[in-house]
């Protein structure tokens, strides 16, 4: 047989086969797996512990699940929810809130934010709940449920819709053992601030609520001289070793950033990046877009909007008042306005006698044929003898029909009252002395029965007369129509009369204020960038998301290459020479349309605003609401809402946007430097300056009381002991500024004095504690200046604050600020329930 080592490979040909593929699969699929799981925590450590309390340690494993079970439980409670009210049910479990305007559900009685810190510390409270006696059994929780869908949802229901939300992972069990933890862990919280809130709202005394009213209403003027600390610096004196290695204890774990003049010992180094970013700004792709435009193109667009209606602008004073004259001739519809332009548009500004004549001549066999009907109408409507009726006699004139086939002008104005009317007819327009011959005016009530004759445009006003009553029309009734119907001896208002009301609906077409204001279209130059930028719009955004779009696809790619080829090094498929080539930024940026920038220097999550992309935020959820400040995205940070954000990994794209610069921005890490503590030897220079700065705010302080004493006697001003050359310090009526200005709901910061320097709590409370005219001395928020206040004015009185104080409003929104008093105790009762339980929170190094 021969023992050639072909021949026995040749014999053992398939079992080798089946060798070197298990030995491959082995290799590409256990390895890589096996590999994940050990960087995970696997091997002797395979469970590590995300936080630790009352002995008990919290393992990633439980909380992973527990706050998978947790979101789970919010869907299904949502759907729950939403489900009731679609049946007409309303829930009714204490913390559910529904936004009607909306149509959204905002809370549903349990934490709905499920993430891995609220579970940990949902379950220490649980657990703190449970050792204080607090318990719900299953019966309380059912009753729970059937509150929460008003009992329109049965139990299978319920049940089914359970397996269904949560893809058949939980049952019946794990619902209530998530409601009983949740509640029962709010319950213990809420029992701490037992008479600190009531409800959502902070419990504050009447005291408490006056104090915070002063706090943002009341303002002070003051007078202020600043004594700065740094003056008094000694940068010869040398601490001993005993006190830096004090201060370096004291500060080695809290964080410190760049220029931070805090008056509190920190040396902690925060997380810093080297950050590579490519810019696109909304207004170059327009530039671009704009160029591409005709001037052809541009022109038929002016003409195009010009037709329809756009470009103009109102007309100059004069030219409105020119096109004001003619319109006045037009009837109004008021009764006031009738004396004026009535007369005018019968008789075409022609004197009162022609306007006379005419009428009568030409209405005469109406007016003769109603006048009696008219008489009739008068003596009924008019039983009270109006301020003028003393002369409506006149229309008992009937018998002499023939004064209406002379002319009007030829009789004597003394003759007939009417005729005296007349007169006042022309001159209405100008005179408003028609209103004293009221008798004329009840013609023009009487003439309503003669509706039904020959209409005429002068008798608009005689028909707003009419409604107007007895007394007051015969002031307000211009007398035009009054001497028509009295020259005809009642004859001439029944056919007057009849033209008013017809015309009564036309006129008020035709006011003035009617009219569309005279415009003048604006020149094709001055709206040619404005039409070149609306033309432009669409494409440049449209240009500027592709450019968008392509650059993260590319960044991305990149990210997912580089991700892959670390897993192969890790399993030594590949080694760091066959890394992906790094994606050029720059040069994609220059292909693509954008703008390219990057970091000299490690930037931290405060010095990362003085870069492009600092001052941008991610891309909202919903429409017109950004997201998280880049900051807090690119380093991580704790929401508002209790989420919260990991930090960007190197090289991943993260895009944000400029809303008010109209830029889009997408940048990456290109190094991360985790936070850490240095050794005393690398900030020994920074503990020895912090310790000579402590001393010399001491002296400063020190130098500021003496000045402030000196002062006592009352006699002295501040501006008198300045010293010499030190008078720039001195800034006098600075403000009014109040103590605390709102910024948002129930939300307030400090009053900015734009005069001084930082000024914090300590300053305002020695400004609103000290009475005119005395003086304190305070220290800025950094500490870095000691300021002698005194203050000149407070405003507005007490009374006029008291006053105002009274409005349940003022209260109101006084009780919202809450009380520091209160949250202090709410913070200490947090603090303390760690310090009992020996709570450690460890999930960040899990991370």
């Amino acid at each position: 047989m021969s023992s050639s080592p072909f021949e026995i490979f040749r014999r053992n040909l398939k079992p080798l086969m089946v060798f070197l593929t298990l030995l491959a699969l082995f290799s590409f699929v256990v390895l890589p797996a096996l590999d994940t799981y050990m960087r995970r925590g696997g091997g002797i450590n395979s469970d590590p512990v995300a936080a630790s309390f009352d002995g008990t340690d919290l393992t990633l494993s439980r909380v992973a699940q527990t706050t998978q079970n947790h979101a789970a439980v919010v869907r299904f409670l949502y759907e729950l929810a939403n489900l009731t009210m679609q049946r007409g049910g309303v829930p009714q479990t204490p913390g559910f809130q529904y936004d009607e305007q909306e149509g959204q559900i905002r809370a549903i009685g349990i934490d709905n934010n499920p993430s891995d810190e609220a579970t940990i510390n949902t379950l220490r409270f649980y657990n703190e709940a449970r050792k204080a006696g607090f318990e719900l059994d299953d019966t309380a929780l059912k009753n729970w449920l059937t509150r929460l869908t008003d009992g329109k949802v049965t139990d299978n229901e319920m049940m089914g819709l359970l397996m269904r939300s949560s893809d058949r992972q939980l049952g019946q069990q794990h619902l209530y053992e998530q409601l009983r933890m949740h509640l029962l862990a709010d319950l213990y919280q809420r029992g701490s601030l037992v008479g600190l809130t009531n409800g959502q709202f902070p419990v504050v005394t009447p005291l408490g609520q006056w104090q915070n009213f002063l706090k943002t209403t009341q303002k002070a003027t003051v007078t202020a001289y600043g004594v700065v600390a740094s003056e008094y610096l000694d940068t010869e004196e040398i601490p001993s070793q005993s006190d830096i290695e004090q201060v370096y204890a004291e500060g080695q774990d809290r964080l410190s950033y760049p220029n931070d003049e805090s008056p509190v010992p920190s040396f902690r180094r925060p997380d810093a990046a080297q950050i590579e970013f490519v810019a696109g700004h909304l207004q170059d792709f327009l530039d671009i877009e704009k160029a591409k435009i005709s001037e052809e193109q541009l022109r038929a667009e002016y003409e195009r909007r010009l037709a329809g209606g756009d470009f103009q602008l109102p007309m100059d004073a004069g030219d409105a008042d020119s096109s004001d004259t003619p319109a006045e001739t037009t009837p109004p519809v008021t009764p006031d306005a009738p004396v004026e332009t009535e007369p005018a548009s019968e008789t075409t500004e022609t004197p009162a006698e022609t306007t006379e004549t005419t009428e009568p001549g030409a209405e005469d066999s109406s007016l003769h044929r109603n006048v009696d009907n008219a008489v009739r109408l008068v003596m009924f409507q008019d039983e009270k003898p109006a301020p003028g009726e003393t002369e409506s006699p006149a229309p008992t004139e009937p018998e002499t029909p023939t004064e209406p086939e002379t002319p009007a002008e030829t009789e004597p104005a003394a003759e007939k009252p009417a005729e005296m009317k007349e007169e006042p007819a022309a001159e209405a327009e100008t005179v408003e002395e028609p209103a004293t011959e009221a008798p004329a005016e009840k013609p023009v009530m009487e003439e309503k029965p003669a509706t039904e004759e020959k209409p005429a445009d002068e008798e608009k006003p005689a028909t707003e007369e009419k409604p107007a009553g007895e007394e007051k029309p015969a002031t307000e009734k211009p007398a035009t129509e009054e001497p028509a119907m009295t020259e005809q001896g009642t004859e001439e208002p029944a056919a007057e009369t009849t033209p008013t009301e017809e015309m009564a609906e036309p006129p008020a077409s035709l006011e003035l204020e009617d009219e569309p204001a005279p415009t003048k279209p604006q020149l094709f130059d001055e709206v040619r960038d404005q039409i070149a930028t609306e033309m432009a719009s669409d494409a440049a955004r449209q240009a500027l998301d592709r450019a968008i779009t392509e650059s993260n696809k590319r960044m991305r790619r990149y990210f997912s290459e580089l991700a892959v080829h670390e897993s192969n090094v890790s399993v030594g498929i590949q080694t760091a020479a066959d890394a992906p080539a790094r994606l050029d930024l720059k040069k994609m940026a220059d292909e693509l349309g954008l703008q390219y920038g990057k970091t000299d220097k490690l930037v931290n999550r405060v010095s990362v605003e003085d870069i492009g992309p600092g001052t941008s935020y991610g891309l909202g959820s919903n429409f017109n609401r950004r997201g998280p400040p880049y900051s807090a995205m690119m380093f991580g940070a704790q929401m508002q809402d209790g989420t919260a954000l990991p930090p960007q990994p190197v090289f991943s794209p993260l895009q944000s946007v400029d809303l008010e610069e109209g830029i889009s921005y997408i940048s990456w890490k290109t190094e991360d430097v985790p936070e850490y503590t240095p050794k005393l030897a690398e900030v020994k220079d920074e503990v020895v300056k912090f310790i000579q700065m402590r001393e010399a705010r001491k002296r400063a302080r020190e130098a500021a009381e003496k000045l402030a004493a000196s002062l006592a006697d009352g006699d002295t001003k501040l501006a008198d002991v300045v010293p010499v050359g030190k008078e720039p310090n001195l800034n006098e009526n600075v403000g009014p500024f109040s103590w605390l200005e709102q910024a948002g709901f129930m939300q307030t910061v400090i009053s900015e004095v734009p005069e001084l320097n930082a000024v914090g709590e300590e300053f305002m409370r020695a400004v609103f504690t000290t009475e005119i005219g005395a003086h304190a001395v305070a220290a800025n928020d950094p500490e870095t200046v000691y300021y002698i206040v005194t203050p000149t004015e407070f405003q507005p009185e007490v009374e006029k604050l008291r006053e105002q104080f009274r409005q349940p409003q003022q209260r109101f929104m006084a009780q919202l600020l809450g009380n520091e008093d209160a949250r202090n105790i709410v913070r200490g009762f947090y603090q303390a329930v760690d310090k009992r339980t020996g709570f450690e929170m460890k999930l960040a190094d899990q991370k």
